[in-house]
C-alpha cells in the first residue's frame, strides 16, 4: 500500500472512531448498534487504538468505561465464537482485549495515574510487573511504560534526559529543538528533538524502534550515566547536556537498531546495519500499549520469555524439542489460561505446580 492510501486509511479510521465516540456520548446506542461497535473494535487493533486516542483528546474515556456492561452483554451474543478462539485470534477475544485496553487508559486519567511533572530534581516513574502506566511531562511528551519499567526524569534548562532503568517505553516527544530528548538506556543513547520511538532494555542491551521523526542512537562513553541519581555520588560532575556520547547512528519512521551493532568508542565507524521493520511488526511491537500479545509464527521460547515479563506465574518450557515450535495469535495480556489453551489445542501439555509455576511438556503421543 502506498503512503497516499496509509494517510487515506488513517483518516478513514479516525473519521469513524470520531463517530463512534459521538455516540457513545449521546447514548443514544441500540443493541444493534452496540454489536456493530464490538465487531468495528474487533476488526483492526487500529481501531482500537484511534477510538481509545479519540477518547482521550474529547474527554470521554468516562463514557467508555460507563459503556462498559452494555458491551459486555452485546459481546455475549456471541458465544458461540467465543468458544472457538482457543488456539488462533477471534473478533471476541480481540474486543474484549480492546475494551480492557480502552477501561484501562480510562482508570489511568480518572484515577490520577497520567501525571504532570515539572523539571527539577530528578523523578522516578515506576510499573510493576503486569502494570501500565502513562507519564505526561510538563514540556507536553508523553511517556508510555511497560510491564515492569523503572524510569528516572531529569529535566535541565539546557537538556531534557529521561534514564531507563529497566523494562521498556514509548515517548511521544514534545518538539523542542533548543532542547534535546535524550533517552539514556544502559551504555546507550537516543537522541531526538519532537517524534515517536519505542526503547526496550534487556539483558543489557537496548533496542531502538523509530515510530515517527528521526532519532540519533550512540554510545555514552560514561555507563554510570544510566544509573539512577539515588546511587551516584554528589560529587559525581558533568550535567546531561556534557554527556559525551560516540557519533549518532541516525533512525528514521520504521526503523530499528539494537545496541549490540553500535560500535564502541575506540573503534572506526564502520557502515552500520540499520534494520527495516515492516508496519505488521512495528505494530506487533507496540501490540502492548493496547493490553495485547501479539505473537506471528515466533518461537515458544520467545512467547514464554515475553509472558513471563507479564506474570509473576513463571512458566518453563521442559522439553528442549518445544523450545523452537512457532506459535502465533493475538491475546490479552493479562488473559494467561487464554494463550495456555491455545497451545493446548496444538499439541502441548500443560503442567500447574503449586500457584507460581506452569511446566510445558510435549503431549504424550498415543
Amino acid at each position: 500500500m502506498s503512503e497516499r492510501s496509509n494517510i487515506g486509511a488513517n483518516r478513514e479510521i479516525t473519521a469513524e472512531a470520531c463517530a463512534w465516540v459521538a455516540q457513545l456520548e449521546s447514548g443514544d446506542l441500540s443493541g444493534a448498534d452496540l454489536a456493530a461497535l464490538r465487531e468495528w473494535m474487533a476488526r483492526s487493533p487500529a481501531h482500537t487504538r484511534e477510538i481509545r486516542d479519540v477518547a482521550m483528546l474529547s474527554g470521554k474515556l468516562a463514557v467508555l468505561t460507563e459503556m462498559a456492561e452494555p458491551l459486555a452483554q452485546a459481546a455475549a451474543l456471541d458465544s458461540g465464537l467465543r468458544k472457538s478462539r482457543r488456539a488462533w485470534v477471534t473478533r471476541t477475544a480481540i474486543f474484549a482485549s480492546a475494551f480492557a485496553a480502552c477501561a484501562l487508559a480510562a482508570a489511568l486519567f480518572l484515577n490520577g495515574r497520567v501525571a504532570d511533572v515539572s523539571p527539577g530534581e530528578p523523578l522516578v516513574y515506576e510499573t510493576a510487573v503486569g502494570e501500565y502506566r502513562v507519564v505526561r511531562l510538563s514540556d507536553g511528551t508523553s511517556m508510555k511504560l511497560n510491564t515492569d519499567t523503572s524510569i528516572e526524569v531529569d529535566y535541565e534548562p539546557a537538556a531534557r534526559g529521561v534514564r531507563l532503568l529497566k523494562g521498556e517505553a514509548v515517548f511521544d516527544v514534545a518538539h523542542d529543538p533548543s532542547r534535546p530528548f535524550v533517552v539514556y538506556a544502559g551504555e546507550t543513547a537516543a537522541e531526538a528533538i519532537g517524534t515517536s520511538f519505542l526503547v526496550r532494555l534487556r539483558d543489557k542491551v537496548t533496542e531502538l524502534s523509530v515510530i515517527e521523526g528521526v532519532v540519533g542512537f550512540s554510545r555514552v562513553l560514561e555507563a554510570a550515566r544510566a544509573k539512577p541519581a539515588k546511587s551516584r555520588p554528589q560529587s559525581e560532575p558533568a550535567p546531561l547536556a556534557r554527556i559525551e556520547k560516540t557519533p549518532a547512528v541516525f533512525l528514521k519512521a520504521g526503523e530499528a537498531l539494537t545496541s549490540i551493532q553500535i560500535p564502541p568508542a575506540n573503534a572506526q565507524q564502520p557502515a552500520v546495519d540499520v534494520v527495516t521493520i515492516a508496519p505488521r511488526e512495528l505494530e506487533r511491537k507496540l501490540s502492548w500499549t493496547d493490553g495485547l500479545f501479539d505473537f506471528s509464527d515466533a518461537p515458544l521460547q520467545e512467547v514464554v520469555d515475553e509472558i513471563n515479563r507479564y506474570n509473576r506465574v513463571r512458566v518453563q518450557i521442559v522439553d528442549p524439542d518445544l523450545k523452537a515450535m512457532k506459535f502465533g495469535g493475538i491475546f490479552e495480556t493479562g488473559d494467561l489460561n487464554a494463550l495456555l489453551e491455545a497451545l493446548e489445542k496444538l499439541g502441548v501439555r500443560v503442567e500447574r505446580v503449586g500457584d507460581d509455576r506452569i511446566l510445558l511438556r510435549a503431549a504424550e503421543k498415543r
